[in-house]
């Protein structure tokens, strides 16, 4: 009965891990950026007003190849904050409850997040925001991890991490926006701007202020 009922779930997860890939296929392809790569030259040259401008020497924040993905996201105009801005919701914990706590090594690789429920009184320090249903986070720390989920209807008033960045789709098919934000050239950019080298991490402003294309309505439909 228990092996049938393990087996049913890792089917389950295994099936939503392959719509996602399938999802950030068609998004790839709605951005013609399907078969595309970063553009590694052997050698460029930038001035250094640029390097003093962004705060940063590191040669692949300069990459040329950078400048192109950038271009090609900035169609629009629209940054993350415009479509999706974030939520602030602060969780307090108290003596006598009890709360369900979503942390950055609890998000599975098919989109979902899992929680433990504590008492109030064990909350760790990092438990300090609300997320509501239909909400999508998004890990500032390691952002090469892919670490995104979306809150489902069941997870509406649960707290997660302060490392993670909680965005309210507000404009954009939350869908869309998760697996925008789990592909990995957005992962890459998004790994550009981190600090840091034991925790690198993007910070809020940096990670609300990137830039994502309007999708069409067929395409938004498709990926959902």
């Amino acid at each position: 009965m228990f092996g049938g009922l393990v087996n049913s779930a890792f089917e389950a997860n295994s099936q939503a891990a392959n719509f996602l890939l399938d999802a950030e296929i068609l998004l790839l392809r709605a951005l013609s950026l399907e078969n595309w790569q970063v553009p590694e030259p052997l050698s460029y040259i930038r001035n250094s007003s640029e390097a003093f401008l962004a705060g940063r020497l590191d040669a692949e924040f300069f990459n040329p190849g950078i400048d192109q993905l950038l271009k090609r996201l900035s169609c629009d105009s629209l940054k993350i904050r415009d479509v999706a801005p974030a939520r602030k919701e602060r969780f307090t914990p108290n003596e006598t409850d009890e709360f369900h706590y979503i942390e950055i090594g609890t998000l599975n690789n098919d989109g979902t997040a899992q929680a433990q429920c504590l008492p109030q009184r064990e909350a760790p320090s990092r438990a300090t925001q609300y997320v509501r249903s239909h909400d999508v986070i998004t890990s500032t720390v390691r952002p090469n991890r892919r670490l995104s989920a979306s809150i489902s209807e069941q997870q509406d008033g649960f707290v997660c991490s302060s490392g993670f960045v909680v965005l309210q789709p507000k404009h954009i098919s939350g869908d869309v926006l998760l697996t925008y934000l789990r592909l990995p050239l957005i992962c890459r950019l998004m790994d550009l701007y981190t600090s840091a080298s034991m925790y690198p991490a993007i910070s809020e402003s940096d990670l609300l202020n990137l830039p994502i294309p309007k999708f069409s309505i067929a395409t938004e439909k498709a990926v959902e």
